[in-house]
Formats: C-alpha cells, sequence, structure tokens
C-alpha cells in the first residue's frame, strides 16, 4: 500500500492545481459505518479544512448498514454535482460485489473517483486465553481444532471477515465467522471470549492489546506498516503474497461534472498532505495518508475486486 501514495504524487502532476468549479451549498460527506471508527474520524477531520477551501459548510452523515452498501447506494443515487460524496472503504467499493448476490449499485459504473484518502493494515488479534502468541501457533491450534474457533467482524462482506477467509484458504485451516454490526461490538465479543479472534483496524485493537486484553499476532498488510513495526505481516509469518490492507476512498456519483471532480481533488489532496494533520490525525488513527489522482482510485477498485473474487472462489464462499 505504501506503493500508492508515491505513485498517487506522480498522478497529481497531471491534474490541474485548481478548478474553476464552486459549491453552491452545503457538502456532504456520507461515511458508510457507524460514528467513531476510522472513515468517520477522517471524515470529520477533512471537512472542516474543505470547507474553509470552497467557502461552504461541510457536513459528515452517517449511514451505516449492509457492509455499507446503503450509504454507497445512497451516494450512487444522489444528484451527481458535487455536492454529494462518499467516504468509501474496500467494502462498499470493492468487496460487496464479490460477497452479495446482487447489490442496487455497481461501483465502477455508479462512481466517479476523486481520490485515495490513506491505507492502514488490520491486525489479527486472539483472545489471551486462547494461550497462541504467534500466527504459527494459531494456526496449528485451528488444524488441531477444525471448525471450533470463532472469529468476529465488522459485518458481512468486509475486510474484516474476507482477511480472516484468506487465512483460512492459504493456510488450509476452518474457522467460523460471526459477523457483528460494526467495530465496537465485535471487539467487544473478542474481549469478552464469546469469540476467538478477529481481524480489525489497529485503532480498534490496539488500546486493548495495551491493557492486556487482546494478544495481537499478525499485521495484514504487504509490509510493516511504519507506525506499527514491531508487529509482524502475515506474508512473514509463513504466507508470502498475503495482502489485505484497508483503504479509503473519496468518490462521488458518475457524471458529475470533471470540474467538482478536479476541485474537490485538489482540496481533498492539499487537506490529506497537510503536515499539520500528522500526529493529531494520521499517527494516531495509524493511517499512512496517500492523496491521488482520480485514475488511482479506479485502478486500486479494479484490482481489488478481481483479487477478492479470487479469494471467495479459493474460499468457497458464496454469495448471499
Amino acid at each position: 500500500m505504501r506503493a500508492l501514495a508515491a505513485l498517487g504524487a506522480c498522478l497529481l502532476l497531471a491534474l490541474p492545481a485548481r478548478a474553476d468549479w464552486q459549491p453552491t451549498r452545503t457538502v456532504k460527506i456520507v461515511v458508510p459505518f457507524a460514528p467513531g471508527g476510522q472513515p468517520d474520524v477522517v471524515a470529520r477531520t477533512l471537512a472542516e479544512p474543505l470547507a474553509k477551501a470552497l467557502g461552504q459548510a461541510v457536513i459528515v452523515e452517517n449511514r451505516p448498514g449492509a457492509g455499507g452498501n446503503i450509504a454507497a447506494d445512497f451516494v450512487a443515487k444522489s444528484a451527481p454535482d458535487g455536492h454529494t460524496l462518499l467516504m468509501g472503504t474496500n467494502g462498499p467499493l470493492a468487496l460487496s460485489t464479490v460477497v452479495y448476490a446482487s447489490i442496487p449499485y455497481q461501483p465502477l459504473r455508479d462512481f466517479a473517483p476523486v481520490t485515495l484518502v490513506g491505507t492502514s493494515p488490520n491486525l489479527i488479534a486472539v483472545h489471551p486465553a486462547l494461550g497462541v502468541a504467534t500466527l504459527e501457533e494459531l494456526v496449528a491450534r485451528a488444524k488441531a481444532e477444525p471448525g471450533r474457533l470463532n472469529f468476529s467482524s465488522v459485518g458481512k462482506g468486509s475486510v474484516s471477515q474476507l482477511s480472516m477467509e484468506m487465512l483460512n484458504s492459504l493456510a488450509g485451516i476452518r474457522t467460523e465467522h460471526i459477523p457483528y454490526n460494526g467495530g465496537a461490538p465485535a471487539v467487544m465479543a473478542l474481549v469478552a471470549g464469546d469469540v476467538q479472534i478477529l481481524s480489525l483496524n489497529p485503532t480498534a485493537l490496539l488500546p486493548q492489546m495495551q491493557a492486556g486484553k487482546v494478544r495481537v499476532l499478525a499485521q495484514t498488510g504487504a509490509a510493516r506498516s511504519a507506525l506499527i513495526a514491531d508487529v509482524p505481516t502475515v506474508a512473514e509469518s509463513g504466507y508470502p503474497g498475503f495482502e489485505a490492507g484497508v483503504w479509503m476512498a473519496i468518490v462521488v456519483p458518475a457524471k458529475t461534472p470533471r470540474e467538482a471532480i478536479a476541485r474537490l481533488n485538489a482540496e481533498f489532496v492539499r487537506a490529506i498532505r497537510d503536515p499539520a494533520l500528522k500526529a493529531s490525525l494520521w499517527d494516531r488513527q495509524w493511517i499512512e495518508p496517500v492523496g491521488s489522482a482520480p485514475e488511482e482510485v479506479t485502478r486500486v477498485m479494479r484490482r481489488e475486486i478481481d483479487k477478492w473474487a479470487r479469494v471467495a472462489r479459493a474460499a468457497n464462499l458464496k454469495s448471499e
């Protein structure tokens, strides 16, 4: 995922520094998850500098449910005028096409990309009572007790789920998925011992690790994040090529004028790359900021849809 930042910087050279488009009313950033999670915090933090730059109020509206599909469908069907934006993630922009038999929108058809916002790995954590200290030990335990270990997730079709399904497939193990409605209940299920495993973002899991309530075994990015460099990757733990990082991107309804997209891109990238936000936002949320040209969002979406379709086939996941 680090390569996205460098590539994004190159792609930005092709974009105008500013467009003439100006919003005429309040701009809305729709977040497909409940308040308090990474996408919500990032959206609310970026809303302030965006409002100052655009000269209009920018509000954040949470529309959780159906793995992010409710919010994505709402934005896809909104007026394509630059006033309604989606803080999209892997789930509604890629994974939903794999795990749902049908969804009321198509990511590559119904959205116009604005910019990649940032990337973050998930962490794979276990309840301390499980008695495993490494990913290798977890796999050995799962092989010894097939189907007896459960993992929670933030919901069906999330990276939280699919990263564990990928591990199941690559390691030849079987752990059972128990979806929850959001990160907080998924974490509480792990802390309470109702499930034994959870793959989720560092923001949710590191405080629990520091309190001794969970044990973190690995991170799911292709390479170690510099922000959590002491935690090995799944690839380093015996599964080369494993990558299940989380990414966020701003998209708008298809047919939004190019001038609006160019202006939004310029202002978002400026805010994302503001050094003043590094300690107050990115480091606290364990996110590596990107800021890219719109075309990079499309490239990532295509790659992710193809990758997770392969994972679903290998894991024999059935669309519902």
